[in-house]
């Protein structure tokens, strides 16, 4: 009887401590856990996961809408989980063999929003006037994470100067302004549309009139803009007081409409301005009749199609053709705490000028920061230059903010790059960047397609 006990405990110890049998695999699925999890690979529209199990076994990936089994029985787990949403949040348990769903290891990452993120990170420059006084056809693109140009990446179909240009959905839209016609500049109410993901052009219903040197806005699904002229001399076309709304997803081509604020809008051109929260800021720019340069600020609320009632603060000085760019950090930016700023960045301080472009100018290298919830615009640091009608775009991997181009004086466009803190924009210093512009200009546009 002994010697059959004997028999049967060697056999059961052999069991076990065999490589690959039935028993050891349930023993492995009852007690491993899963170790560490991470993302080997992410796109757009999928992630590769990996995690690691203590012992042998199988896994399984939990998410919101169901479970994905890693079937193979394995210390190291690899699983694709595909048809994903693009720049969307994520969480999903990893598990290993039969451990409880709240012993799993969690992971949350966010998809890419494209295969190219320095298409989505990178400042496009578009539009302007160059060396020759005619306006720029070229697209560049900078990507400051990795401080690279991409010159000529696209080209404008209809190239035009004092056109309003703003992002919309990811895509970029190219309105108004003026395009040369048999070697003179006329009002254009042209829109084109750019898609950088899919690197299409398409044309879209042309403005009910024209609009040189406005103020746009992108709010919601529609696109605003409001001020400025159809006439290249502002005397004999200023827009009183009347917004053009584009609803760019009705029909193929889109819809205009237009229609008068409920209270009065500045008319004025070469404001600077941007959209923040759904009201769009507009500051300085020209008066259309006398061609006098202002320092009044104001906001149109889109939902309530009136001009705020919060008394915005003026500029320090009177100035027309200056940068605007609207700072709004995210969650999902690397600093998501700095401050949201509307930053009015050089231009001219001359009036008397009713023509466009203007025949004269006077730039400045003043620099003036209006954090919301304050009450003033806030002296910031001056340009390295004097510049009239720079580009300038906020860079929030890299926590800076950057100024491209303008012109120094009248018809002499830059290519020099300034850059500055955004974390401490009042307390810093703009610093000259090693790399210029792959070409001069000056009345252009630096956007992001992510906000």
């Amino acid at each position: 009887m002994k010697r059959i006990h004997l028999i049967f405990i060697i056999f059961f110890l052999t069991i076990i401590n065999c490589g690959d049998t039935g028993l050891s695999n349930i023993l492995g699925e009852e007690s491993s856990k899963a170790e560490f999890a991470f993302v080997v690979k992410l796109g757009p529209n999928s992630a590769i996961l990996s995690w690691n199990c203590s012992l042998p076994s199988k896994g399984s990936l939990y998410t919101e809408t169901g479970i994905l089994p890693s079937l193979n029985s394995s210390k190291t787990h690899f699983l694709e989980w595909d048809h994903l949403k693009a720049d969307t949040s994520y969480r999903v348990i990893l598990t290993c063999g039969s451990q409880k769903l709240e012993e799993g290891k969690m992971l949350e990452f966010r998809t890419w929003i494209s295969n190219d993120p320095p298409k989505t990170r990178g400042i496009w420059i578009l539009g302007g006037i160059g060396n020759t006084g005619e306006p720029i056809r070229e697209v560049d693109l900078f990507d400051p994470v990795t401080d690279t140009w991409y010159p000529s990446i696209t080209s404008i179909p209809t190239p035009r100067i004092f056109s309003s240009i703003v992002h919309h959905k990811s895509k970029i839209y190219v309105i108004g302004g003026m395009e040369v016609v048999g070697g003179v500049y006329v009002s254009s109410s042209k829109v084109e549309v750019y898609d950088p993901y899919l690197n299409i052009w398409e044309t879209k219903s042309s403005l009910p009139t024209g609009s040189i040197a406005a103020v746009i806005g992108s709010i919601g699904d529609e696109i605003y803009i409001l001020s400025g002229s159809n006439s290249t001399d502002m005397t004999n076309g200023p827009v009183f007081n009347t917004i053009l709304k584009f609803y760019p997803e009705i029909g193929v081509s889109g819809q205009w409409i237009s229609f008068s604020s409920a209270s009065t809008i500045f008319s004025r051109v070469d404001m600077s301005g941007c959209a923040i929260n759904g009201v769009i800021f507009y500051t300085g720019g020209r008066t259309y009749n006398t061609g006098s340069a202002n320092t009044s600020t104001d906001g149109f609320v889109a939902s309530a199609n009136t001009t705020t009632s919060f008394g915005e603060p003026s500029l320090g000085e009177s100035k027309h053709g200056a940068a605007g760019v609207c700072i709004l950090p995210s969650p999902k930016d690397p600093f998501p705490g700095d401050g949201v700023f509307f930053a009015v960045i050089g231009g001219s301080t001359g009036s008397g000028n009713v023509f466009l472009p203007p025949t004269s100018i006077l730039p400045t290298n003043r620099t003036e920061f209006y954090q919301l919830g304050s009450s003033s615009f806030s002296l910031g640091p001056s340009l390295p230059t004097s510049l009239y009608y720079p580009a300038s775009q906020m860079s929030y991997e890299m926590r800076k903010i950057f100024t491209f181009g303008g012109a120094s004086s009248i018809n002499i466009p830059e290519d020099t790059v300034y850059s500055l803190d955004s974390g401490n924009p009042l307390g810093s210093a703009w610093v000259t960047h090693p790399q210029p512009m792959p070409r001069r200009r000056y009345a252009h546009k630096a956007i992001r397609i992510d906000r």
